[in-house]
């Protein structure tokens, strides 16, 4: 009885079938994970973007990267500055509740006039008041910072610019909701 003799692994039609199966598996896989393969060429930024990459170790060239630095720094402040509103409407929140509460000293007679309210308010809070001032001033700092921002005429930095400036004046909005009752123009704030 015979025994079969190995396939030569240097025979030309083995080679073919490796590298035909090779280059099926490979298509197969690139077009599995295509979607995340084109989402992270354009996030490099093609072609110089990977180059750069490879070369300098950063897909952003540097003036692009420093507007990129400073968009993540705003944010990062922003993160804080939301934190800090959610401080806020609690206090405000303390003072509406303690103003409803308030003194039963005062008479049945016709409710505090709005400017007795305010007052007797931040009597109670003086607190309230600085910090509302403090983080206006704060919410300004930021949209000043964004704006300063150069773009380069770089789309991800305007659209990061862009969000940035739309979440400024979310938190802005929900401040001026908050203290709306307290009628604070932006003067009586600071």
């Amino acid at each position: 009885a015979g025994r079969m003799r190995p396939i030569a692994l240097s025979s030309p039609s083995l080679r073919s079938a490796t590298a035909a199966a090779v280059a099926i598996l490979a298509t197969g896989i690139l077009l599995h994970h295509s979607d995340r393969l084109t989402s992270h060429y354009r996030r490099i930024r093609g072609v110089q973007g990977l180059l750069r990459l490879l070369w300098v170790g950063d897909f952003l060239p540097l003036h692009l990267r420093q507007s990129m630095e400073d968009l993540e720094k705003v944010e990062q402040r922003m993160g804080k500055a939301e934190e800090q509103l959610e401080q806020i409407e609690v206090l405000v929140e303390r003072a509406r509740l303690e103003s409803v509460d308030g003194s039963t000293s005062q008479t049945n007679d016709a409710a505090v006039n709005n400017d007795e309210f305010k007052s007797q308010v931040f009597q109670q809070n003086p607190e309230l008041r600085t910090r509302i001032g403090i983080f206006s001033n704060k919410l300004d700092t930021l949209a000043a910072m964004i704006d300063s921002v150069q773009s380069h005429s770089d789309e991800e930095v305007k659209r990061r610019k862009k969000q940035s400036s739309n979440r400024i004046v979310e938190l802005m909005n929900e401040l001026d909701r908050m203290i709306s009752p307290f009628n604070l123009n932006s003067e009586e704030r600071l």
